[in-house]
């Protein structure tokens, strides 16, 4: 692979956040006042980001000629994509709550009213790769430009949508990572649960920038028992396969 060695970069996400899935109008909504675990929901998922950078950043530096990918999560549909060379992605998790200590009650399993979270993970590859077109990394392209994570819901149960939306600007220099934690409505749907699929698209608003993205994989912190003849599965990375979750009455 063409390109210098990769270093990790320290230029950061400079968060001009502008957010519409603000934290207590959604939790007026739920029912309930914010809850003061909101601040420990924010906390994990930037947490969970450090380790996910960390552990790219030692995958870049051993495998310098691949996508730039790490262990922890991998791209795999984004644009713009040369080959293996992914220069922008999103990946997401299930819904977490955070009740009592861990392991935490499952997530997909929702009581109404009750706080949970889903997070997005937004990626830009800090390689350079002149055989690819990207003699200029991503991350020093995308310097300055702002940014759009969104969050959308659609109620399977009654066919409605819901978006969630947050922005910010990067720095200087683009982080790698970037965390949006987004706190889910739980409104009551009556005697019938309601069933929600989640969908992330991670995307530059500045004009002349093709890069957008949105998840195909994301991170199941459930663990499924398995029923009669189908086997269980771990908690662990999920590909090609809806983000659902369920809203019950109490």
């Amino acid at each position: 692979m063409a390109g210098p060695q990769p270093q990790p970069y320290q230029g950061g996400t400079k968060l001009t956040t502008t957010v519409t899935d603000d934290t207590g109008t959604l939790a007026a909504a739920n029912g309930a006042a914010v809850q003061p675990g909101h601040a420990q929901a924010e906390q994990w998922g930037r947490d969970y980001a450090d380790r996910i950078r960390k552990a790219a950043s030692e995958r870049l530096g051993q495998r310098s000629h691949q996508n730039g990918s790490s262990g922890a999560a991998q791209p795999h549909i984004g644009e713009p994509t040369v080959g293996q060379y992914v220069a922008f992605d999103v990946a997401a998790t299930s819904p977490v709550q955070f009740t009592g200590l861990p392991p935490y009650q499952p997530g997909k399993v929702i009581a109404a009213g009750e706080d949970a979270w889903l997070y997005a993970y937004g990626w830009v590859n800090p390689t350079a790769s002149i055989p690819d077109g990207f003699a200029v990394p991503p991350v020093i392209q995308l310097g300055g430009r702002q940014w759009r994570i969104s969050l959308d819901l659609f109620n399977i149960t009654d066919g409605t949508r819901t978006q969630l939306v947050q922005t910010g600007t990067f720095g200087p220099v683009a982080d790698i990572l970037i965390e949006a934690p987004f706190l889910l409505p739980t409104p009551d749907p009556g005697v019938d649960s309601d069933v929600y699929e989640a969908n992330v698209t991670f995307d530059i608003v500045d004009r002349a920038q093709p890069y957008a993205a949105f998840a195909t994989s994301f991170f199941d912190y459930d663990d499924d028992p398995g029923f009669l003849f189908v086997p269980p599965a771990a908690a662990g990375w999920r590909h090609e396969l809806p983000n659902r979750y369920l809203v019950y009455q109490q």
